[in-house]
């Protein structure tokens, strides 16, 4: 199992299947969204063997990132999962 985060750069129906074009590491790439229809340009999808299983939605004028609080870090309060000072 392999999982890794990407941004979702922009989101697409082909032959009635929402795919969505997403940077991973600098690197573009079409995965599925079936499994997240919330996921949408500038959020962050979490994939699991090149499907998207996850997604956490960009929160607007939030200085935090998405990716940073699905792995539990709160930027906004500058702590850690635990419970430590950043």
């Amino acid at each position: 199992m392999n999982l890794l985060y990407a941004e979702v750069v922009s989101v697409s129906e082909e032959n009635g299947a929402r795919r969505g074009r997403v940077r991973i590491r600098g690197a573009l790439s079409t995965v599925p969204l079936e499994l997240v229809p919330e996921a949408q340009a500038g959020d962050t999808v979490l994939l699991c063997d090149g499907v998207a299983i996850g997604a956490q939605t960009r929160l607007k004028g939030a200085n935090n990132t998405a990716q940073g609080n699905a792995l539990g870090n709160d930027a906004a309060s500058g702590v850690s999962p635990e419970g430590a000072t950043e």
